[in-house]
């Protein structure tokens, strides 16, 4: 049971975790699927999780860590090579009768060190079981280019980690995710799966399959499933799901137990001074360094080791014996049973009795948003292709696999959590040692001794009742923090965020960024797969980008931004774009006040401020040549507040997309398409970047707007040669004014040289439009939106759009007598009609002594004056309709002092509307009447409209033609010399030297680089080519042979071809 601050998220719960989906094939009565294959360890699979802060190898045999790894066991935080974790390995111990009648005591794991093992080095471990990943993956790695066929564990991330197809699931299921929360349901950044059994533990006289002795262990399948969130309140921790499963001939009838085995060591590998603890209450252990240091870190080693911890989220219930143990008000629930009865009964302590389905023991299913049928997906699912061929979608009652009852809801269980806590020292027990082990996880065990020194762990649930295909679930979770304090709240915080169904916004999509180097700068581009994302609860809620930059994969420089309690939690942008929306500044919900505002953490998260989306940025911001720099693009949505429209839904903080960034010993491996690794560099000397032609955008004659447009070239290598491109503009949604201009709705960019739309029918974010669509005559008011905006990237480039904006104010002020003339009356300008129409129009009023115009001279425009002055439009010279209201006693075609001028337009039934009212006034004596040539001019902002075009030409980047041999005289090695170390070096995440480069500037695009001693030998040849801006090459002080070279001065050559050849020296100082 979920209690949730608003009625609408609980009824939307739903639909936005659409929980654990099973199809009905070979299933318990609580639908989930009994594999009959058997695990081998052939199939044995890794994976490195990162999509948070927490970073670890995994193995699909029940282990967390690998055993010796450094870098990658259980570290925290991801990237900086500090790992906590020696392994750790999931055990399932239970009490069995051997064959000759003996009690066996087995536990199944598979723990590495001193494993467990038969006389011909066979491993008592779990396996995992066939066809649940892809055993033939290609993947093309980005950072290398290179295809990958290295077979992972499954994961959504990496779609080519998905096997043919899915044991148990329909062919529909085939090329989807099979995620715990539905068909293609990623509600987490990561999210991986896999099932093992036991059958490989053959220690024991057991056989638990009467028709196959070679099945052995205790007749466990257990499916396996790991989450990360890289949300701020879920950044410390992976959470983990294990569903066991009796799939022998066999009873376990409470004298079965499921626990860990590990070696923990919060100080680093080797560290002997690790503490443990543990809280009951809390079904929580965890462990911390003694003093709080370590010398183990190769890297950053100022950072402190901080806690680690495990706990138990959910654990088995005893469900037949009467008694309430988990304290909820409840008795005896269960999780594999089915609907029951529909009557008036208790909730416990969830609620007042209501009319419930009684297996829906907490009351919290709900037919509206619920009844999504056992495939876990409903209409409001993007992926959604239909009713459940079961009959299960609709049917008015609750069915297995549907949110909030049975096996989606923890709380229909009566748990006992953690029963045992044992933390030896390191050697002094072994799991191996089954009867040990068994000794030590007996319930209300709970022994520290090993404190201050090299310890372990022991610990387990239970024990606990497994009938025949009967399945149980646990979640447990890792947990890191920097100290106590932080690490208890984490921990409490990870409970609450489990009992709220992991209740996240779910990010915006991650969009792709590309990266151009330049001489001191970097140009970054993305897409905008982002803004066409949609929540399942909080709907279409992209709101902005932001761009983070460091100088290591971690990006540590940016994660800078800390909660009340000192925790880094949020990393500081160096560019943020969001949308003009009026959502800006600091979010009102505080970072953990949706679980409960003794949740919080303080901090809020910095919304943007209103400055319009773009999808470029060149950061010239203290860019050095020579630096790799790496960069992110992150999405991140609006989150919810209360107020912020009329849905009323629970309050949100902001989520964003995730950054995996997967190094090993100092070299990266991966990254995910929204981070670029880039070294900026001076260009290369004969080398001219692609351009606008004279800079210049043109506009057609015809055009009436005052908007103007600007081009930004982002990858000029991208720009086509001798191609002209129009703007134009469309109003093809039927929005009108209704007076005879048909303001813009859409613009599409053509490039007229290839006959190819680039862009078509993109809606202006600014429109002229009326507020009585069917009239469109009447009333008529400007929409809020962006006046500027950027169209997407195309060839290279993307147009920079700034539309015009009108208002009497701006009229007021613009408009006036023209330069020359002598009058000096003040005109007062106003709305003409009731409506207060802006029409947007350039015009000018022409004096002179002779009558050289005509107006009407009545309002309903029927009768027809010549008059001694003449309004033309100011751009066409046609004349524009006006009506002059002349006083009884001034009847004389001039318009004189106070009397009303009405400035119009002819709309579309062919009447006349006058929306702006002229006064000549007297405001002084000094005034000067107009005369014979004298103007004054109307000026007014013109929106874009369908008659505006605008073009512009490109030129596309060259190599110059041979000839000029100053091409190389500025070529330099830097420095020079080397001392030691280059500013743009980076540490690594080992013990060695680090990387040593040092760099060649002002290349040509293409050349051949060799290094000699200086007595002649040659050391290394470089190949200098590649983008045809580069103007940089790097030297990492190696020979051909892979020897680091010493100290000492050494000589260069380049050879440009027909471009020339230069000799240089340089040295280097150790």
């Amino acid at each position: 049971m979920k209690k949730m601050s608003s009625v609408m998220l609980s009824g939307l719960a739903a639909a936005f975790f659409l929980l654990l989906s099973a199809d009905i094939f070979a299933q318990t009565g609580g639908g989930v699927f009994l594999d009959p294959a058997k695990g081998e360890r052939t199939q044995r699979k890794r994976l490195t999780l990162a999509s948070n802060r927490v970073e670890s190898i995994i193995e699909n045999k029940g282990t967390f860590g690998e055993v010796g790894n450094k870098t990658k066991s259980g570290a925290w935080p991801t990237g900086s090579g500090h790992s906590h974790v020696h392994q750790m390995s999931i055990l399932v111990a239970a009490d069995v009768p051997g064959k000759d009648g003996q009690e066996l005591h087995i536990a199944s794991e598979s723990y590495e060190d001193f494993a467990d093992k038969s006389a011909t080095n066979v491993e008592y471990f779990w396996n995992p079981l066939p066809g649940y990943a892809n055993d033939k993956r290609r993947r093309v790695n980005p950072v290398t280019g290179q295809i990958d066929t290295k077979s992972e564990i499954a994961n959504v991330i990496d779609p080519t980690t998905f096997p043919p197809s899915w044991p148990g699931k329909d062919a529909s299921w085939n090329g989807h995710w099979n995620g715990y929360f539905g068909k293609d349901q990623a509600s987490s950044d990561q999210e991986c799966m896999y099932v093992m059994d036991d059958s490989y533990n053959s220690e024991f006289p057991y056989y638990p399959f009467a028709s196959d002795t070679t099945r052995r262990g205790l007749g466990l399948q257990v499916e396996t499933r790991m989450f990360q969130w890289a949300h701020p309140l879920a950044q410390d921790e992976v959470f983990i799901h294990f569903q066991v499963s009796n799939v022998s001939d066999n009873v376990y009838d409470r004298n079965i137990y499921f626990g860990a085995f590990a070696d923990t060591h919060p100080g680093g590998l080797g560290d002997a001074d690790d503490n443990s603890g543990y809280s009951k209450g809390d079904n929580f252990v965890f462990a911390w360094d003694n003093d709080n240091r370590t010398e183990n870190w190769d890297n950053y080693k100022l950072t402190l080791p901080g806690y680690l911890g495990w706990k138990y989220l959910e654990s088995p219930g005893f469900p037949d014996d009467g008694t309430d143990n988990d304290n909820d008000g409840l008795i005896d629930e269960k999780r594999n049973n089915d609907a029951g009865v529909y009557a008036m009964g208790s909730i416990g302590n969830y609620g007042p009795a209501k009319m419930h389905w009684s297996g829906d023991e907490d009351g919290d299913w709900m037919a509206e948003v619920d009844d999504v049928g056992s495939d876990g997906i409903g209409p409001m699912d993007p992926n959604y292709t239909g009713p459940d061929a079961d009959g299960t979608e609709g049917n008015g009652r609750p069915d297995q696999g549907e949110p909030n009852f049975g096996k989606t809801d923890k709380d229909e269980s009566d748990q006992i959590g953690l029963t045992s806590f044992y933390s030896p020292a390191y050697g002094s027990m072994h799991a191996a040692d089954d009867e040990a082990i068994w000794n030590c996880i007996q319930p209300g065990f709970f022994e520290t001794p090993a404190q201050n020194s090299n310890n372990m762990w022991v610990f387990a649930s239970g024990p606990f009742k497994l009938d025949l295909k009967q399945t149980e679930r646990f979640s447990v979770c890792w947990i890191f923090g920097e100290d106590k304090v932080t690490i208890f709240r984490n921990a409490q915080t990870a409970q609450k965020i489990y009992n709220n169904d992991y209740r996240f916004t779910k990010p915006p999509l991650t969009p792709t960024v590309h990266a151009i180097p330049g001489n001191k700068k970097v140009t970054l581009y993305w897409d905008d797969i982002a803004e066409k994302s949609l929540d399942p609860v909080y709907g279409q809620d992209f709101e902005g980008y932001r761009i983070y930059r460091g100088t290591n994969p971690q990006m540590t420089e940016a994660q800078v931004i800390t909660d009340a309690y000192g925790s880094k939690v949020y990393k500081n942008p160096i560019a943020q774009f969001d949308l003009n929306d009026g959502i800006k500044g600091i979010h009102p919900v505080a970072l953990g006040a949706e679980l409960g505002d003794q949740y919080s953490a303080g901090i809020h998260y910095n919304m943007g401020y209103d400055t319009g989306i773009k999808h470029f940025y060149i950061d010239s911001n203290n860019v050095q040549n020579g630096v790799t720099y790496y960069y992110a693009v992150v999405s991140y949505d609006k989150g919810y507040y209360k107020g912020m429209d009329e849905r009323g839904l629970s309050p949100m903080t902001p989520s964003e997309c995730q950054i995996v960034t997967n190094e090993e010993y100092g070299e990266l491996k991966d990254i995910s398409k929204n981070v670029a690794v880039v070294i900026p560099n001076a260009q290369a000397t004969n080398y001219t970047p692609g351009s606008i032609q004279n800079s210049l955008v043109k506009q057609d004659v015809s055009n009436t707007t005052t908007g103007s447009l600007s081009v930004t070239v982002i990858d000029p290598d991208k720009l086509p040669e001798d191609h002209t491109f129009e703007v134009s503009f469309e109003a093809k949604d039927g929005i009108e004014t209704g007076i005879g201009i048909p303001f813009a709705t859409s613009y599409s960019i053509l490039d007229l040289t290839a006959n190819k739309y680039e862009i078509q029918n993109q809606p202006v974010p600014f429109m002229y439009a009326p507020v009585d669509t069917e009239s469109h005559q009447t009333t008529y008011e400007w929409k809020k939106y962006d006046t500027t905006w950027t169209s997407g990237i195309f060839s290279g480039m993307a147009v920079n759009f700034k539309n015009a904006k009108p208002s009497l104010f701006a009229i007021n002020t613009g408009s006036g007598w023209k330069p020359g003339s002598k009058a000096t009356t003040e005109v007062r300008i106003d709305y003409g009609t009731t409506e207060q129409i802006i029409f947007p129009v350039n015009f000018n009023i022409e004096f002179s002594d002779s009558k050289i115009g005509k107006a009407f001279s009545n309002a309903q425009a029927t009768a027809v004056m010549d008059t001694y002055f003449k309004v033309s439009d100011s751009k066409t010279g046609e004349e524009v309709p006006c009506y002059l209201k002349e006083t009884l006693f001034t009847k004389n075609g001039k318009w004189d002092i106070n009397e009303p001028l009405y400035i119009g337009t002819k709309t579309r039934d062919g009447k006349y509307m006058f929306p702006w009212l002229l006064n000549m006034v007297a405001s002084s004596t000094e005034s000067v009447k107009p005369e014979q040539g004298d103007v004054y001019q109307f000026t007014s902002e013109v929106p874009f409209t369908t008659k505006d075009k605008f073009t512009f030409s490109t030129t596309a980047s060259k190599l110059l033609k041979p000839g000029n041999k100053t091409m190389l005289d500025n070529v330099a090695v830097v420095p020079n010399p080397y001392i030691l170390a280059a500013s743009w070096e980076r540490a690594t995440g080992t013990n060695s030297r680090g990387e040593r480069k040092i760099s060649f500037t002002h290349l040509p695009a293409e050349c051949t680089i060799k290094i000699f001693t200086q007595n002649g030998v040659l050391l290394r040849t470089i190949d200098h080519s590649g983008a045809m801006s580069d103007g940089s090459e790097f030297w990492d002080l190696t020979t051909e042979q892979g020897l680091e070279v010493a100290f000492g001065i050494y000589v260069y050559h380049i050879d440009a071809k027909e471009l020339g050849q230069k000799i240089g020296l340089f040295a280097i100082i150790n």
